[in-house]
């Protein structure tokens, strides 16, 4: 009986450490994500404006309804989908072959990494500058075009290629980070599938195409969802290079968002957008989580 009392006790002072690590980041989670997501809904039922705190009056679903009859809204909503349709694949098709170039490199494996990761690892804020300047008419970009004979435009002020310009961007900046995901995957492929396609005859296309992809199917699966969710976001490069112009040709549903909480101050009407957002994001990732579902191989 002393050695169980013992032995319980001693199981009691584990768990109670456990919990005390564990207690200030659940702490941060609880507040910062579970309390904040309940008071955003919450909001959206109110009109309620951040210099007018004391106004606050509760109007049920109809800014909901507000948000869906707004044309602007359903600009920036296109806008977004335009850009998630441009940079997901643009991204996934990339990294990839990058990922089978880089897993065929027997020398300079690492530095090849390196140079295409640094981008992501690098801040957005920074990369925004540093593109603004290649994308001037003076610019480095300009520069190039000149020199082969194609005209020069103004980039983020053409209403039809500053879209197009933010998705170059968002592409080199993110396919380092899916190549080294792609990378791991591609490591974790068995290598005798492949001498045994070489024996067969099989020649690289033929082993890319009924090896390489069906065997990275659940790391396709992951970097589809995660690039869609993050694409649905987007915010900091039309932020800083062109704050939704030139005639809202880059207004997207974030800074639509932040426009409205934090510039106008209509956190009621910022907050029912979120969670359209918060919707949409939600009905792709279930969409493809049902997809790749069914074709999960291991």
């Amino acid at each position: 009986m002393v050695s169980g009392r013992f032995a319980l006790s001693r199981r009691t002072r584990r768990a109670v450490a456990g919990y005390s690590f564990a207690a200030p980041a659940t702490l941060l989670l609880v507040v910062f994500s579970f309390i904040a997501i309940i008071w955003s809904f919450v909001l959206s039922l109110y009109q309620f404006h951040w210099l007018q705190p004391d106004e606050r009056v509760f109007v049920g679903f109809d800014q909901y309804a507000t948000v869906f009859t707004t044309p602007l809204f359903w600009k920036s909503m296109r806008n977004t989908a335009q850009y998630v349709g441009l940079l997901v694949p643009s991204v996934a098709i990339i990294s990839l072959l990058l990922a089978v170039a880089g897993n065929q490199i027997s020398t300079g494996r690492a530095v090849f990494r390196t140079l295409f990761f640094i981008p992501h690892i690098t801040p957005t804020v920074v990369l925004s500058l540093i593109w603004i300047w290649l994308y001037e008419p003076t610019g480095g970009i300009n520069h190039i075009l000149g020199l082969v004979g194609l005209p020069k435009p103004n980039w983020l002020l053409s209403e039809f290629l500053a879209m197009p310009a933010i998705v170059i961007l968002s592409v080199w900046a993110a396919i380092g980070f899916y190549m080294v995901i792609f990378l791991a995957g591609i490591a974790d492929i068995p290598s005798v599938f492949y001498e045994a396609a070489r024996v067969d005859g099989a020649n690289r296309w033929h082993t890319f195409r009924y090896i390489t992809v069906p065997l990275l199917v659940n790391t396709i699966a992951f970097v589809l969802i995660t690039m869609v969710i993050g694409a649905f976001q987007v915010f900091t490069y039309v932020y800083i290079m062109t704050q939704g112009g030139p005639i809202n040709a880059t207004i997207v549903v974030q800074w639509m968002i932040y426009h409205n909480a934090f510039e106008i101050f209509k956190m009621g009407y910022a907050a029912a957008m979120s969670w359209v957002l918060f919707g949409v994001i939600f009905f792709f990732t279930a969409v493809q989580l049902k997809v790749f579902r069914s074709r999960q191989l291991y």
